[in-house]
């Protein structure tokens, strides 16, 4: 994962190739499904609303995932190329082509589509030019439309203090479709209503060509969206490349007195804790107070894991131990939101000041320690918002199911916390908090990765439960587990501080450089 001297990176190149192989293969599975689906003559009455809720569907997953994951994909710093003799056109050809290759999930789904319909052979093998030319249509719609509202809103939210508000507002509009889940939606044929296949939407057009449907209307219908999304693209990128965004003003906010609030709770840690690790403590807490992109994925880590598994949810009943166990599942899962923009990547937001706590009279260990701590006490208020979400869709939060979240999460985070300072030496990569679309896909896998191993005790703990039907035997092997999460917290936390100081140059060097022209994440 990390390049070598002397080229030795193989391990970096296998770790790659198999994390990819099991991304791509959990969409390869979704498109053969797919596939099978629309090849079955049996289906020939539902093409056309199937097909048209399934673009719908890819549609909006395309293009709400990046908000969610606060990653963009690849894109173009424009302000390190305006240099150069490069024509303004193929600029904008490489910034399309940019994020279809950091979609190829999406394209494999739209593959799937395709071959089914080729392979039926109701619609037969005549049909190959209309079901290739609008899989073709559809990608190039979707490419065009990430394109724009990149651009828009990269250059937006630079001015604007509701960039939080209108991330809310559209992953509430992506994740539409779940939340009609959880209303009176109990039919398919219900569902159906709310994508409709009528040609004039830009993802039936596409149906009703792929199906050979109507194909002089949806040929004009589907012409019609790519021109309309082709300039819009085109003039979102031309307006970025004339915006200076170090020329926006902002209106700062006078200096709070210590009566305001928000000082109350950043000066909190020095009541429990002595400096140094007080002051490094308030002073993670201010510094991701400031940054929208860790309040957005802060925001989300307390509603969104109750959207996601809502549907689960919905179909349980009041005595199922998935329903006992969800407010744990969400707080965990919340916990694993905040990862990538915190504890495994500690010094991110740091950048050069790093070199600080390598100068300051502290120990590096304190610094690490600071860092996790504040993860963990934003970790509260974070549970009690989870726990009143979750009350207000009858999941099961009472003072002692709050407790018990409360342990299970604490007892995660020694485990995450160990593998994320580690990482956050041996793999440090420095972050912009004003770009939207710089989040590793090696940590993500990392993340994934590391999650069997850190929820196993907590698994076993549970397992016990279920099995003795006894709360001490339960609380036992809880306890057991907070013990070697400790242990484990501990051992990590000696091979961070090591590490750290044997290869400081390197880790300094990494945090201080800047990113190329094109990032790609």
């Amino acid at each position: 994962m990390k390049p070598r001297k002397g080229g030795a990176d193989g391990g970096r190149v296998v770790f790659s190739l198999v994390t990819g192989l099991v991304f791509y293969g959990a969409f390869a599975l979704i498109g053969l499904g797919l596939m099978l689906f629309f090849a079955d003559t049996d289906q020939a009455p539902r093409l056309l609303p199937v097909l048209s809720v399934a673009l719908l569907v890819i549609t909006f997953y395309w293009q709400a995932i990046p908000m969610i994951s606060a990653s963009f994909g690849a894109s173009i710093d424009l302000r390190k190329l305006m240099a150069y003799p490069i024509p303004r056109n193929e600029l904008f050809l490489v910034e399309i082509l940019l994020p279809a290759l950091t979609s190829l999930n999406m394209i494999l789904i739209v593959a799937g589509i395709a071959a089914g319909l080729l392979r039926n052979p109701l619609p037969g093998i005549a049909s190959a030019p209309f079901v290739i030319s609008g899989a073709v249509a559809f990608v190039l719609m979707n490419v065009l439309l990430t394109s724009g509202i990149r651009s828009w809103m990269e250059r937006v939210f630079r001015r604007s203090r509701f960039r939080e508000v209108f991330f809310l507002l559209f992953i509430m509009i992506g994740l539409l479709p779940r939340l009609l889940m959880l209303g009176n939606v109990k039919t398919p044929g219900t569902l159906l209503r709310f994508a409709p296949s009528q040609i004039f939407w830009p993802w039936a057009s596409v149906a009703h060509l792929m199906l050979w449907d109507q194909a002089r209307a949806s040929a004009v219908s589907v012409g019609f969206w790519l021109a309309f999304l082709l300039i819009f693209s085109r003039r979102e990128f031309a307006r970025t490349l004339t915006f200076d965004g170090a020329t926006v003003i902002r209106t700062e906010r006078g200096a709070p007195g210590d009566d305001k609030l928000s000082e109350r709770i950043f000066r909190l840690p020095s009541r429990f804790l002595k400096d140094p690790l007080a002051a490094m403590v308030e002073k993670e807490l201010r510094t991701l107070a400031r940054i929208s992109r860790f309040r957005m994925a802060y925001g989300m880590s307390c509603f969104f894991g109750v959207v996601m598994f809502a549907p689960a949810l919905r179909r349980q009943n009041a005595d199922s131990a998935f329903l006992q166990y969800a407010l744990p599942v969400m707080a965990v899962y919340g916990l694993l939101m905040l990862g990538q923009i915190s504890y495994w990547n500690s010094f991110g937001f740091d950048r050069s000041a790093a070199q600080g706590y390598f100068c300051w009279p502290i120990r590096f260990r304190d610094a690490l320690i600071a860092k996790n701590l504040t993860v963990m006490a934003l970790m509260v208020p974070q549970i009690l918002l989870v726990s009143l979400v979750a009350h207000l869709f009858h999941v099961p939060s009472s003072a002692g199911k709050i407790l018990e979240t409360f342990a299970v999460a604490a007892i995660a985070a020694l485990f995450w916390f160990s593998l994320g300072n580690i990482a956050s030496v041996r793999m440090p990569r420095a972050m912009n908090p004003d770009k939207m679309n710089q989040m590793s896909n090696k940590l993500q896998a990392l993340t994934i990765l590391g999650a069997p191993v850190v929820l196993l005790p907590i698994v076993l703990a549970y397992w016990a439960r279920a099995v003795f039907s006894n709360e001490f035997v339960f609380a036992g092997i809880l306890a057991l587990s907070a013990v070697l999460g400790v242990i484990f917290y501990g051992v990590g936390l000696d091979s961070a501080v090591e590490s750290a100081y044997k290869n400081r140059e390197s880790m300094l060097q990494a945090l201080s450089g800047s990113d190329g022209p094109i990032s790609i994440t």
